[in-house]
């Protein structure tokens, strides 16, 4: 189901979820440990924020998943993001944006710098600075559009480039060039705000600690730069759980309920992490995720609130432009009609309105 300009449609308080560290983390030498401000957000109990603990080891799937450290101006942020090449990391324009209007960050500028953080190997096992930053050039800030209006978060990818290669033990991801239809499961990874459906956000961000969660993509938009028709360039989902399934109620859409310690949402610092789909026999990035939401009288990531980001198939070109070709595709771009339904099966069964 596509939507034009499903985002401004949305009556709630809409926020990136990248997440702000103290000045004072600014002048630490190492990984910023002191988190100085309240990641994927489990069900209700028995499942807990803990449960969804990735392990850190190199066997682990998500060995490449990153946290990412933006410093400019004394100011710390933590986002997360996915290695899909062995110096290029994909994640979120805004997290490197700064003034809100699509200005990349200069690492020239003193007292800048862009680290990533791998957690591969035990805990952190690397970090390595960030030689250059890219921004999708029609990314024009968060909730901006192209006509100067506010309710777009379309574009919202970048893609860094490290000084060296990444560690042996961190997994470079492939990417999807599949269309994602209403019902795509995903699973989310990713070292922001955790807490759960219940109570919402109670647990600070960590460097160091990721965590996964699950859920399906409900809702759709189209290219902004042409009024929202053609292919999808943001996907939607709901958090569900304890009777609440947001997007069945107000739309119609009414996707399957994943059991309540699969079901999940995200939180800030989740910003860049990978939304993956199972393909191959692998986990396979299909979309970043970049933002969170709640209509009024919700509280922060509890059940019932939606979340969304961006489907990395309508940006192939400005991947591949932007790692210089460093980059899988899969299938290659232009297969796609010769793609075998049994190799993969995206789409889920869609539940009767309720």
């Amino acid at each position: 189901m596509r939507t034009r300009k499903m985002f401004s449609k949305l009556l709630g308080v809409t926020v990136a979820v990248g997440a702000l560290f103290g000045a004072s983390a600014q002048a630490q030498a190492g990984v910023v440990g002191a988190i100085t401000t309240p990641v994927i957000t489990a069900g209700a109990l028995p499942d807990t924020p803990q449960a969804h603990v990735d392990s850190n080891v190199a066997s682990s799937p998500f060995s490449g998943v990153v946290s990412i450290n933006i410093r400019y101006d004394n100011q710390s942020f933590i986002c997360s993001g996915a290695l899909i090449g062995k110096r290029q990391v994909l994640s979120a324009g805004h997290c490197v944006d700064t003034n809100g209007n699509g200005s990349v960050v200069d690492l020239n500028k003193p007292g800048t710098d862009v680290r990533v953080v791998f957690n591969s190997s035990g805990n952190v096992n690397a970090l390595i600075n960030a030689t250059k930053v890219s921004m999708n050039p029609d990314y024009q800030g968060f909730n901006n559009c192209p006509d100067g209006s506010k309710g777009c978060v379309n574009d919202d990818i970048s893609i860094i480039t490290l000084a060296q290669d990444a560690p042996d033990s961190a997994k470079i991801y492939k990417i999807s060039t599949v269309p994602v239809t209403e019902g795509t499961h995903i699973i989310m990874a990713g070292y922001g705000t955790a807490g759960d459906g219940v109570n919402g956000h109670t647990i600070d961000p960590s460097f160091s600690v990721k965590r996964i969660g699950e859920n399906v993509m409900d809702l759709f938009d189209g290219d902004d730069e042409q009024d929202f028709e053609g292919a999808s360039e943001v996907y939607y989902a709901d958090f569900d759980g304890a009777g609440q399934d947001t997007f069945c109620t107000r739309y119609g859409v009414c996707t399957d309920v994943l059991a309540n310690d699969k079901e999940a949402g995200i939180g800030g610092g989740d910003s860049g992490g990978p939304s993956f789909v199972e393909m191959y026999g692998e986990l396979v990035l299909v979309a970043n995720n970049t933002f969170e939401s709640r209509f009024t009288g919700q509280t922060a990531g509890t059940f019932g609130t939606f979340f969304g980001g961006i489907i990395l198939s309508s940006y192939a070109d400005y991947i591949a432009q932007a790692t210089d070709n460093n980059v899988t595709f899969v299938p290659e771009p232009g297969s796609i009609a010769l793609f075998g339904l049994g190799a993969v099966l995206l789409g889920a069964r869609r539940r009767k309105q309720k």
